[in-house]
């Protein structure tokens, strides 16, 4: 991508691209330059197809310029683009969320399963408000509140929520887990911090550079916000409600554990798309005063 590469097709642009990325060890180099490319040209992939022969605009190939450099300094496409595809939707992300992964995605998957008509979904650090956003799109009668620490992750869980029409049924509070929450409700999900502190820098460069580090660290044993919220949630649970936990692949022994010690029963483990342990679930048959 030299200068004179503003005479290039949008077609040869994308192999380029591609050729870089792969010099740079980058994991999906034709996918990546494809999702750059349509980015910088507005396109979509059927239209760049359609147009691989079309010029590069200049102010295209300044952006991909840029681009270019940060993906083979290890950010991420969609710290680029600052849009990331999640359970069939399109979430806006910025600097204060974490990047939506498809394995989270079997968060979502277990709380429609167990969904009752007329649901109420509590998010616990709720984030771009992709789990909680994802539900209500098609748990149409649900609704939800959406709970974050962070003012600038809210900002964009609300615009999330705009983007895909469910923002009369959600509710977004600042606040450290349950302190900003009232009520009772159907089923809780989160995705909290579960890295323990001292692997944070091994992370791959993708994660420990780019996700919010508050996002990321889950106390000296990956295992603090497990035991916050397994203590506090037989409180705003109806009875017969359900907790639903995302896990670091060897933490469904000990989160299962701290579940258990707080009432839940029938518990379970989910796998996500690679078979590892992914998810927690348990169920509260008699709910504790507090609410």
């Amino acid at each position: 991508m030299s200068a004179g590469a503003s005479q290039q097709t949008l077609g040869a642009l994308q192999r380029a691209l591609a050729e870089r990325f792969a010099q740079a060890n980058v994991a999906t180099p034709m996918l990546d330059a494809r999702v750059l490319v349509c980015a910088a040209a507005g396109l979509s992939p059927e239209q760049l197809i359609m147009q691989e022969n079309a010029q590069v605009r200049p102010r295209d190939l300044n952006c991909l310029q840029i681009w270019a450099a940060a993906r083979c300094a290890g950010m991420p496409v969609s710290r680029l683009t600052g849009r990331r595809a999640f359970y069939g939707l399109d979430f806006d992300i910025g600097p204060a969320v974490l990047d939506p992964r498809a394995d989270t995605e079997t968060l979502v998957e277990a709380a429609l399963e167990l969904m009752p008509a007329r649901a109420r979904v509590l998010d616990l650090g709720t984030g771009s408000g992709c789990v909680l956003i994802s539900v209500l799109a098609r748990a149409l009668d649900a609704r939800g509140l959406g709970v974050d620490i962070s003012a600038g992750a809210l900002r964009l869980a609300r615009q999330n929520a705009h983007l895909h029409n469910v923002r009369d049924r959600i509710g977004l509070r600042q606040g450290s887990w349950f302190s900003r929450v009232s009520g009772r409700f159907d089923i809780i999900v989160s995705n909290p911090p579960y890295i323990a502190r001292g692997e944070i820098d091994h992370l791959a460069t993708e994660v420990r550079a780019h996700d919010p580090r508050r996002a990321l660290d889950g106390g000296p044993d990956g295992l603090d916000a497990y035991r916050h919220i397994c203590r506090a949630a037989p409180v705003y649970l109806e009875a017969g409600g359900h907790l639903l936990l995302e896990i670091g692949f060897d933490q469904a022994q000990p989160a299962s554990a701290l579940m258990r010690a707080q009432g839940f029963e029938n518990l379970s483990v989910d796998k996500d798309l690679e078979g590892r342990a992914r998810l927690v679930r348990g169920q509260i048959k008699k709910t504790k005063k507090g609410v």
